[in-house]
C-alpha cells in the first residue's frame, strides 16, 4: 500500500512543459541552415541542465562548470575513464620528496590556444590563483595547506605544504586546470572568465548566457587532432525538454535520463542508452547551520528512521541506484560498511518525542534542484510523503540549479536539501568538503568530528589514514549527519552512431568521441 501511494504521488506531480530549440544536431551545420541531410557529421551538440557558472578555471566547484571547461583546459593529472586510476597529462611524473614537499615533472612542447608556451610558470600561476583570496575561488578551502609553489626549472615545479598533505595528488587531479598567465594578466579575470584560453582539445568560440557554449577543435592539440570539429553545450533545464530535444534530433546526447523514459529512448531507432555505475553519491542533507529542529541529533536520527530509501529506489528510480548507509560510495577507496538506520516509523516518532516534538507539530522545508539529478524533484516529493506518514509536514522548495548551489554556499538553506557529490574516489574529498565548517557545500558541523577530520587528513601512514576515515564514517552515521540515499547510476541518452563510452568520473570529453 505504501508503494502504491508513493507511485501515485510521484505521478501526480506538476506537468513540466516541454520546450524546443532550433537546429539539427550531429552535422557540421548545427545552426539549422541549409540541407543537413547532406552534411558530414563532424559536430556534436550536448544538452546540459544548466549553464556554466564561469569559464575561468579553478574557481567554481560545480560539476556542470567543470565538465564543460575541461574541454578547453587540460589538467596536470587525470583519471582513466574506466578504472579511475591516475594517468599523466601535462605532468609526466610526480613524487613526494618528504611529507611537506612534492615534485612534478612537466610535459614539454605544449602550447596554449594563443600560441603561448605551457611551462612551470603556468602551473605556479594556476595554483596561486586558487590560493589568492582576491579570486574568491571555491577551491581555496581544499588547498589551504599549500604554502608555496616553486619553479625549479622551466618544466619542474615543487609544491611545499605547511603540514603533511598526503591527498595532494587527488586535489591536483580533481581540481586543478592550467591557465595561461600572460592572457589572464593582460585581459583581466572578468574577460578571461568569458573568453577562456587553455591548452585543451577545444577552443572558445561563443558563449550565450543560459543558452549555449560553442567551441571548435584545436587543430594543433598536442594529443592529436579532434575528430569532432564543432562542439556545443546547449542549456535545457527541464528533463522533459531535454528528452524532447533529443528525440527530435536537436541534440546528440544528454546525461541523467529520467528513469521512466529509458524504454522510450531504447525503442528509438536512432538512439541508445549508455549506463555506468557512478562515483557520485546523492543524499538528503540535514542542515545544522540553520537554527531549527535539525540541530538536535535525535531529530536527525528520527528522520533517518522515517525515510524508506529502498522504496525510493524502487518506486521513483525504477531500481537505478545503489543504496548507501554511510557517507561514502562502495567505489571510494576509504569505504567501509556502516550500520545504517532501519526503516522504522514508530522509532522515528519515539525519537521526536524524546527530543520534545510531537510529529504533527513539525513543519520542515526541503529544498531540491529540478533537473540536476535523476528524478530529483520527484525524490524530494516522495521523501515529503514518507515524512507525512509519521505526521511531519514538509514544504518542498524547487530551485533552479545555480540558485540551489548559491543558497547552500550562502548558508541560506533551511532544514533539509537534496545534493549530490562526486565523482569521489578518495574519502577526504567527500568528508572534508561536506562535514567541515568552512567548506562551501557543507550542511553539517560538529567540533569534535571536524578536529578528527583534520587530524586524519594529515596522516601519511595508509593504514592509520584508512582507520581514521573508518572512525569518521561510523561517527557521522551515529550523529545522523545526513540521510544517505544512493550511489548514482549514470544514464546517458546517445545517438546510436556516436562512439561514446561513459566514464566513471562523469567527465564528458568530446576528444574521446567520434561519429561512425
Amino acid at each position: 500500500m505504501r508503494k502504491n501511494s508513493l507511485v501515485l504521488l510521484v505521478l501526480s506531480l506538476l506537468l513540466i512543459l516541454s520546450g524546443c530549440t532550433e537546429g539539427t544536431a550531429g552535422t557540421s551545420n548545427s545552426d539549422g541552415d541549409g540541407d543537413s541531410s547532406t552534411s558530414t557529421k563532424d559536430s556534436l551538440v550536448i544538452a546540459f541542465e544548466a549553464d556554466a557558472g564561469t569559464l575561468i578555471a579553478n574557481s567554481d566547484v560545480n560539476y556542470v562548470t567543470d565538465t564543460q571547461i575541461r574541454n578547453i583546459y587540460d589538467p596536470l593529472i587525470d583519471r582513466d575513464g574506466q578504472s579511475g586510476e591516475f594517468v599523466p597529462v601535462l605532468a609526466e611524473e610526480w613524487k613526494n620528496v618528504d611529507e611537506l614537499t612534492w615534485h612534478l615533472t612537466l610535459k614539454e612542447g605544449v602550447k596554449f590556444h594563443n600560441g603561448a608556451d605551457f611551462d612551470a610558470n603556468s602551473v605556479k600561476y594556476s595554483i596561486d590563483y586558487i590560493l589568492d583570496d582576491a579570486n574568491q575561488s571555491f577551491y581555496k578551502s581544499r588547498w589551504v595547506d599549500v604554502e608555496e609553489v616553486k619553479v625549479v626549472s622551466p618544466f619542474e615545479v615543487e609544491i611545499k605544504t605547511s603540514k603533511p598533505f598526503p591527498s595532494l595528488i587527488q586535489r591536483i587531479t580533481e581540481d586543478l586546470l592550467i591557465m595561461e598567465p600572460g592572457y589572464v594578466e593582460e585581459v583581466g579575470t572578468d574577460e578571461a572568465a568569458k573568453k577562456p584560453i587553455g591548452t585543451g582539445a577545444y577552443k572558445f568560440v561563443e558563449w550565450s548566457r543560459d543558452n549555449y557554449l560553442k567551441l571548435e577543435a584545436n587543430e594543433d592539440y598536442w594529443k592529436g587532432t579532434p575528430e569532432i570539429k564543432k562542439l556545443e553545450f546547449r542549456y535545457i533545464p527541464e528533463f522533459s525538454s531535454r528528452l524532447s530535444a533529443f528525440l527530435s534530433n536537436e541534440v546528440d546526447m544528454f546525461k541523467n535520463i529520467p528513469v521512466d523514459s529509458v524504454e522510450k529512448i531504447e525503442s528509438d531507432d536512432d538512439s541508445k542508452v549508455e549506463k555506468v555505475p557512478s562515483a557520485r553519491i546523492n543524499y538528503l542533507a540535514l542542515n545544522t547551520f540553520y537554527d531549527g529542529p535539525l540541530k538536535d541529533e535525535k531529530v536527525r536520527q528520527a528522520l533517518n528512521h522515517a525515510v524508506d530509501v529502498d522504496e525510493l529506489i524502487e518506486a521513483v528510480l525504477n531500481g537505478n541506484g545503489t543504496k548507501m548507509t554511510g557517507p561514502l560510495a562502495v567505489i571510494n577507496t576509504g569505504y567501509i560498511e556502516t550500520e545504517g538506520y532501519e526503516f522504522d516509523p514508530e522509532k522515528a516518532k519515539s525519537l521526536l518525542k524524546e527530543a520534545g516534538y510531537e510529529p504533527e507539530s513539525l513543519t520542515l522545508t526541503l529544498d531540491t534542484p529540478n533537473g540536476r539529478y535523476p528524478m530529483d524533484t520527484q525524490v524530494a516529493q516522495a521523501i515529503a510523503a514518507q515524512l507525512q506518514r509519521i505526521g511531519v509536514k514538509v514544504n518542498v522548495q524547487v530551485n533552479e540549479w545555480g540558485a540551489h548551489l548559491e543558497k547552500i554556499r550562502n548558508r541560506e538553506m533551511k532544514d533539509m536539501f537534496i545534493l549530490g557529490w562526486g565523482p569521489a574516489f578518495d574519502p577526504q574529498s567527500t568528508i572534508e568538503n561536506l562535514f567541515t565548517e568552512v567548506a562551501p557545500y557543507s550542511g553539517f558541523y560538529d567540533e569534535d568530528i571536524e578536529a578528527k577530520i583534520y587530524e586524519t587528513n594529515a596522516l601519511f601512514d595508509e593504514e592509520k589514514r584508512f582507520n581514521g576515515y573508518a572512525e569518521l564514517q561510523n561517527a557521522l552515521v551515529e550523529k545522523a549527519a545526513w540521510v544517505p540515499l544512493w550511489q548514482q547510476a549514470d544514464l546517458y541518452a546517445v545517438r546510436k552512431d556516436l562512439n561514446f563510452k561513459p566514464r566513471v568520473d562523469e567527465k564528458i570529453q568530446a576528444f574521446e568521441m567520434s561519429w561512425n
